[in-house]
């Protein structure tokens, strides 16, 4: 088997946050998860990059990662992940030498850079009110006036859409519906007008009416704010609607990364593909939707070559189960790349 060579470079000058080689696994009882395998990516500055994929390809592991939320079982053993905060800072920041608990890094979190969660219900502390809730990272980051801090934390409710903000800021959270809760994380995250917003499956609980809602909402503020987001998503007609690139994720690798139309109309590599060809779409009435076959591996065992390969129509035996594939370019000016022996 052969060892991976560095990630091709076609970040620009101007990312607000590029991610390079990053490898963090997990140890247990059981064993060790090697949940990200050298995860590389850029976001520039006021672009939305989707991340896709299947559970357990190491999607929100990479958003944790970069806000320094691992849990304890997990370590960082490698890469950087480093920062621009302003278009001019030289040189940016590199995010992993600053502890989890450090000065350094509260100062970024929540302020520069901001989470979504998945779940808003499990992510809201039920013991205090929404505008506490809001108001404690006002307080941390931009002023110590706490009326200032109140009437910010409302002046947020309403840009996110809230109607009554001033009675949904004196609300606790089990008094508000699924989609009111995940727009007061909205309005939690967007608070500080971070450089970088980091939304990990924002609507997956969500009615389509009110995931559309969702949607509009977080387009409309990104345009105003020009926050970059990192978009971790399943749904592919949501990074159509929401994303200018996507990077496609399998076993803990990016596998392709391209933009949102070469994605969907020039996929090279055959897990997009199976991705691609599994979403149902209208005017199609003769034959089973098409699925891909088998399922992803054993986290705690380690697939040799590609690790798609046990699951992939189109694998060369001999070389695809024991060659891991290296990152190719496909087309440079659009920052196109693939991780495929068909396309190297």
């Amino acid at each position: 088997m052969t060892t991976e060579s560095p990630s091709i470079n076609l970040t620009s000058h101007d990312d607000v946050v590029r991610v390079e080689d990053l490898k963090v696994s997990f140890y247990t009882q059981l064993g060790v998860v090697r949940a990200l395998n050298g995860v590389s990516f850029n976001i520039p500055r006021g672009r939305v990059l989707g991340i896709v994929g299947e559970s357990g390809c190491g999607k929100s592991i990479t958003g944790l990662s970069i806000m320094q939320l691992v849990v304890a079982a997990g370590r960082t053993e490698g890469g950087r992940i480093l920062f621009r905060e302003d278009a001019g800072q030289e040189p940016p920041v590199n995010i992993l030498d600053y502890g989890k608990n450090s000065p350094e890094m509260r100062k970024i979190r929540g302020n520069n850079i901001s989470m979504i969660f998945q779940e808003p219900m499990s992510s809201l502390n039920p013991c205090y009110t929404v505008g506490n809730q809001i108001e404690e990272a006002i307080l941390l980051h931009q002023t110590s006036d706490k009326t200032e801090a109140h009437k910010r934390a409302v002046d947020v409710l309403t840009k996110v859409g809230m109607p009554n903000p001033s009675r949904i800021a004196a609300s606790y959270p089990h008094e508000l519906s699924g989609g009111m809760r995940q727009r007061a994380m909205i309005a939690m995250a967007l608070s500080c007008n971070p450089t970088l917003l980091i939304a990990d499956e924002p609507t997956t609980a969500l009615d389509v009416t009110t995931e559309a809602q969702i949607l509009d909402l977080m387009r409309g503020l990104q345009s105003e704010i020009g926050t970059s987001i990192m978009f971790i998503t399943h749904n592919m007609g949501v990074v159509a609607q929401m994303c200018d690139e996507v990077a496609v994720m399998y076993m803990g690798r990016v596998v392709e990364r391209a933009t949102v139309d070469d994605i969907f109309y020039e996929p090279r590599h055959p897990y997009t593909i199976s991705l691609l060809q599994s979403i149902p779409r209208l005017g199609r009435t003769k034959g089973r939707l098409a699925s891909i076959e088998g399922s992803v591996p054993d986290p705690y065992s380690t697939t040799p070559g590609c690790s798609f390969h046990p699951r992939c129509p189109v694998a060369i035996k001999g070389l695809c189960d024991t060659i891991i594939p290296e990152e190719t370019i496909v087309d440079a000016a659009k920052g196109h790349t693939v991780r495929c022996h068909l396309n190297s």
